[in-house]
């Protein structure tokens, strides 16, 4: 019997925890497929031919800022209307006029981040969503800014 296909979703993110915890975060969701670049030109490499159900980019990249970032992937075949997700510990950011449809602040709120994900790319969770995480599970996603 063969499997359906995994939904991609590009996360374009240079902190490894940062990294470690949106993939702890998509072990909750098994329809979608996390793949991982840690800077812009690595995100345009991975980007061509992934047709990504969604972006989520950080801002402060090592080669780039996520919004000239965004701006080059939406010339990729397949991520000209992906939703995006701009994922940062600048809360203060400004997202208008950028092409980014969402900020997700760091420290990231599992939950919040979870009903994001359904909604945005169209999957149903395949458990409960989780509870807020606990005390001291708060203290990892700030330690990951």
């Amino acid at each position: 019997m063969q499997s359906l296909a995994r939904r991609p979703v590009l996360y374009v993110e240079d902190h490894p925890v940062n990294a470690l915890l949106m993939a702890a975060i998509f072990e909750r969701r098994p329809q979608l497929e996390l793949v991982i670049a840690t800077h812009g030109e690595e995100a345009m490499h991975k980007a061509a031919g992934l047709k990504p159900s969604l972006l989520l980019l950080d801002l402060s990249l090592p080669d780039c800022h996520g919004s000239e970032l965004l701006g080059r992937l939406r010339a990729v075949a397949g991520c000209e209307r992906a939703p995006a997700i701009a994922v940062t510990a600048h809360a203060d950011f400004d997202i208008t006029g950028t092409g980014f449809c969402e900020l997700w602040p760091k420290p990231l709120n599992l939950g919040h981040v979870l009903r994001r994900l359904d909604s945005l790319t169209g999957v149903a969770p395949a458990q409960p969503p989780a509870p807020e995480p606990s005390a001291p599970m708060s203290r990892m996603w700030a330690l990951a800014r």
